[in-house]
């Protein structure tokens, strides 16, 4: 499970005003209960290359430290050697926002000489936006086998003044949906 971890870059960031997340579909095996694991452990996280930032380690303790809170608060204690183990996955990638040219609003077709005139409609750049995605994935340590599966994705806002507060929602979120 651990060589499956795919952190491909290391912000991840909702707004908490208005929401610009949706939660994703939860998976689960047919009897898992929250309630027959006493103890949860983290998964090492592995990533390596130019996607890692001088927050990445910040940004990565920020949302295990929220896992773990709302996970003690259903009853679960951290143990070295846990029953239930948590696999963090990351996705963040930038977008771009494109739109059609009309010559109504572009201007006027060009004259290519000898009579032609030309005009072709394009797709131009007006914006660009990261996109992010968490999964939380929890494990049966016995038998190494994914029971809980569920996270959230949305749109990542270029400042954020309270990042904590704004994981610590969407991670309450994703964790509430925990049988």
């Amino acid at each position: 499970m651990k060589n499956a971890l795919a952190i491909l870059c290391f912000v991840f960031s909702i707004t908490a005003c208005s929401p610009s997340y949706k939660l994703l579909k939860v998976k689960k095996e047919g009897t898992f209960k929250l309630a027959d694991y006493p103890t949860y452990g983290f998964y090492d996280i592995e990533a390596k290359g130019d996607t890692v930032s001088k927050n990445f380690e910040k940004n990565v303790g920020i949302i295990r430290d929220a896992i773990a809170k709302n996970l003690q608060a259903r009853g679960l204690d951290e143990a070295r050697d846990p029953t239930l183990k948590i696999n963090i996955a990351l996705n963040v990638q930038e977008q771009l926002q494109t739109r059609q040219t009309d010559f109504r609003t572009d201007g006027l077709p060009r004259y290519m000489g000898q009579r032609r005139y030309s005009w072709k409609s394009e797709e131009v750049v007006t914006g660009k936006y990261r996109e992010g995605t968490i999964v939380i994935d929890l494990v049966d340590a016995a038998n190494n086998r994914m029971v809980w599966q569920g996270g959230a994705s949305g749109i990542i806002p270029e400042k954020t003044k309270n990042f904590t507060e704004d994981i610590n929602q969407v991670i309450g979120e994703v964790i509430a949906k925990i049988p």
